[in-house]
């Protein structure tokens, strides 16, 4: 975030190898894109182009680090595209921790949230200033061509499946109906996948998480972008050779969590899969009772009482030792046949 004369604005990055994209969020609220590349995947500095959106003129940058955050240089272009120095701005961002789950008394520190539909680049921008409700509703506004979009990209999912779930929307509600496709299709509910979350968050690899789900949203943004002819075709190309080896490595969120989270992670799940063999051994301690109790209502014979012994010739207990009323099927049979004389 902004401090000083940068108030009010914000800065997004994200890097693999020597690459860096981002987006810039300006105080009048023009957003430009950034990319750009580090000199070397060490280096502490980075510089490239700035793509205006909604016609703001293109622009150049040069970030460099600091132990606080980022100094980004802003740099104009000239009506001929090269860059203005002379006119060149100077702005210091501090490094933005993670978003801690706030209660309701401190949902005025969120930003306030579009009340219509936005558009998918929008929501990308705008989503983790906005409260958990704001998130959830917005989401499900977006076409369903977009929501599959992002879906396609695992850490993207499962950053955006845990603000929905902290949201837990109303039941019936489209929002509501969203976060159980997303559920359906994580193979797990909100339930087990908030507490390995919170768990995920206290190691000290949640910022790794972060970083890499901007990096797939910028990717997103991207490929948005290319799909509205707005990106040249040697860039739409580099988008799709680096988004199709993560989309093809798709894992479902639960599992990076507690990969994140350490190996206790996966006790709840356990847990859960051992409360049917409960119920079971429950249900079968029910059973053994009824059926003592069954036994104890039939009658029993006293001690030293007579008891009838068995019919002479009698076969296996049960077996009625009386014929049967009809003939069985052979007898009628040969009764009624006429069977061929012996030979002379």
């Amino acid at each position: 975030d902004g401090i000083g004369e940068a108030a009010g604005m914000s800065l997004t990055l994200s890097q693999i190898e020597r690459r860096v994209v981002g987006s810039l969020s300006l105080q009048g609220g023009a957003v430009y894109t950034l990319n750009g590349e580090r000199e070397d995947i060490l280096a502490g500095t980075a510089q490239g182009a700035l793509n205006g959106r909604g016609g703001q003129g293109d622009a150049f940058f040069h970030v460099e680090e600091r132990p606080l955050g980022l100094q980004l240089l802003f740099i104009p272009a000239t009506a001929e595209g090269a860059p203005d120095l002379g006119r060149a701005s100077e702005y210091s961002f501090l490094k933005r921790g993670v978003r801690p789950t706030l209660t309701e008394e401190a949902s005025p520190r969120y930003k306030v949230a579009p009340e219509e539909p936005v558009d998918i680049l929008a929501f990308i921008d705008g989503f983790r200033g906005w409260s958990p409700r704001d998130t959830a509703r917005l989401y499900a506004g977006l076409p369903e061509r977009q929501r599959a979009l992002i879906l396609l990209y695992d850490h993207a999912t499962a950053e955006l499946m845990w603000r929905i779930c902290e949201a837990a929307p109303e039941e019936g509600s489209i929002a509501a109906r969203r976060l159980a496709d997303m559920q359906e299709r994580q193979q797990t509910d909100c339930e087990i996948y908030i507490r390995t979350v919170e768990r995920a968050k206290k190691g000290g690899l949640f910022p790794e998480f972060l970083r890499r789900s901007q990096f797939q949203l910028e990717l997103v943004r991207a490929t948005v972008l290319c799909d509205r002819g707005e990106t040249g075709g040697a860039r739409c190309a580099d988008v799709s050779a680096l988004g199709s080896p993560l989309i093809l490595r798709w894992r479902r969120a639960d599992a990076i969590m507690r990969e994140i989270a350490g190996p206790d992670a996966g006790r709840d799940v356990r847990e859960s899969e051992r409360e049917p063999e409960v119920t079971i051994e429950n249900e079968a301690a029910e059973m053994s009772s009824v059926s003592a109790a069954e036994a104890k209502d039939e009658p029993q014979a006293a001690p030293g009482a007579p008891v009838p012994l068995p019919r002479p010739g009698s076969g296996e207990e049960g077996v009625s030792d009386f014929g049967p009323d009809e003939l069985p099927l052979a007898a009628e049979t040969v009764e009624t046949y006429r069977l061929p004389l012996a030979r002379p």
